[in-house]
Order: C-alpha cells, then sequence, then structure tokens
C-alpha cells in the first residue's frame, strides 16, 4: 500500500493561529481607522480655518469705506428688528456698528454717486447741500451664529438716488423688499473686537477709532473631537 503525504493544519495549530489572526486584523482595523480619523480632523481644520479667514477678509470693504465706528444707529435710520434697548457697542458678545457712506452702486465701483437726504431738493444746483446719506453695517453674534445686518433710510425718508445696499432683517422675517441678513458662520465660539486710534492704541469710545481688531474664534467637530480655528485681523479705515 502506498501512502500519501498530506500536509495542513491541524486542530490544535487552528486554534492557535486564529487569535493572532484576528489580533493582527482587529490592530490593522484600528490602525486604519486612526489614520481615517486623523485626516476626516486635519481636513475639517483647513477648512475651519479657511472659513475664519474668509469671515474676517469680508469685512475689510465695510471698514475702508467706512467713515466712523459708531455706539448706536447713524440718526435717521430705524431697525425694526433692533435688539431690545437697540443695537449698541458694548454688548455682551460685542456689537460692531460701521456707518458708511450711502453709494447709488457699490463701492468699488467708478460710476457710483453718493446718495443725500432730499430737504433742499435733488437738482444738480442744490444736490450737494443736502446732507450724505449714510448706511450702518451691523456685525452681531447669536449663539454660535455671527450675521450681519444692514440698516439703510426707511420708506419714509426721502432721498436723492437709492442705496445700493439694500436693508436686511432677519431669516424669519425676510421678503423680497427686506433680504435676510448674511450668516457669515454658524460655528461661532467667540468674538472679540478692539478699537484703536491713529497712533494704535486702544480706545473705549469706537468714535475714536481710525482702525479696529477682529479675533474670530470658531469651533466644530470632527470624528468625536472638538477642532478650533481662528483668525484676526486689523483693519484701518480710509474715509477721513
Amino acid at each position: 500500500m502506498s501512502i500519501k503525504n498530506e500536509h495542513g493544519f491541524t486542530l490544535v495549530e487552528v486554534l492557535i493561529m486564529a487569535p493572532i489572526m484576528i489580533v493582527v486584523i482587529v490592530m490593522l482595523m484600528s490602525f486604519l481607522f486612526s489614520q481615517y480619523g486623523q485626516l476626516i480632523q486635519q481636513g475639517s481644520q483647513i477648512n475651519l480655518q479657511t472659513e475664519a479667514q474668509v469671515i474676517t477678509f469680508s469685512m475689510e470693504d465695510d471698514v475702508f469705506f467706512a467713515n466712523s465706528f459708531t455706539q448706536d444707529l447713524n440718526t435717521g435710520l430705524t431697525d425694526t428688528y433692533q435688539p431690545s434697548g437697540g443695537w449698541t457697542y458694548n454688548s455682551t458678545p460685542p456689537t460692531v456698528i460701521i456707518s458708511t457712506p450711502a453709494m447709488t452702486k457699490n463701492h468699488r465701483s467708478p460710476d457710483r454717486q453718493p446718495v443725500y437726504i432730499n430737504t433742499l431738493g435733488c437738482d444738480a444746483s442744490v444736490l450737494t447741500d443736502n446732507s450724505p446719506l449714510y448706511n450702518n453695517v451691523i456685525y452681531f453674534a447669536s449663539g454660535t451664529n455671527l450675521f450681519k445686518r444692514t440698516v439703510t433710510a426707511p420708506a419714509s425718508m426721502s432721498t436723492c438716488g437709492t442705496s445700493f445696499i439694500k436693508q436686511s432683517c432677519p431669516a424669519a422675517n425676510s421678503s423680497t423688499s427686506c433680504p435676510a441678513d448674511k450668516l457669515l458662520t454658524d460655528k461661532l465660539e467667540n468674538f472679540t473686537v478692539t478699537y484703536l486710534d491713529a497712533n494704535n492704541v486702544t480706545v473705549t469710545n469706537p468714535e475714536l477709532a481710525d482702525r479696529i481688531k477682529f479675533v474670530l474664534n470658531l469651533k466644530d467637530k470632527a470624528f468625536g473631537e472638538d477642532i478650533r480655528s481662528s483668525s484676526t485681523i486689523t483693519l484701518k479705515k480710509l474715509n477721513q
């Protein structure tokens, strides 16, 4: 009789190897899972940092073309949806109220013209004797949201020219005539503002400020972990 040599694993060998292979597979999967989580977190961190920078840079034009930073709304302007007690700069968290000349077109358009409050008439001979109209641009926080609202001449105010920038409202009260406030982010953790004079010295009255420093801190969650990012920018108004 011929005897065939058969190769294979005995039951004992299988019982020894199986747990080892399971441990190796679990360790490999854990490593890959961890690497995947780190990639997700790194990507979210980059996105959050980009978002913070985009927000601060989006404030540039409003500050550059501002004629002043104010404590409350400009005279003659009203906001139906303002907070109880009205808009004020020293709220917590802070509210930034910027006064900017009303223009018929974008501030960067070469065809822009100033808008005037019609008290003397809109004829060319007396147009510039009227007082110019100034809009308010307001940056304010509500929970984890940071909004931008614009307040301009009420319908009851007669003007020479129409402001390019329109009044905005809370989203729940928005309409075609009053678009929703611009939501800048829904990941706000902290928002601080510092007012500086021409010598870069901190001042407490925004109306004495020549420039403004924004510090924006954002927070999000990625793969079960908190991630944070911040952006700081100091901007100087060009209108004097």
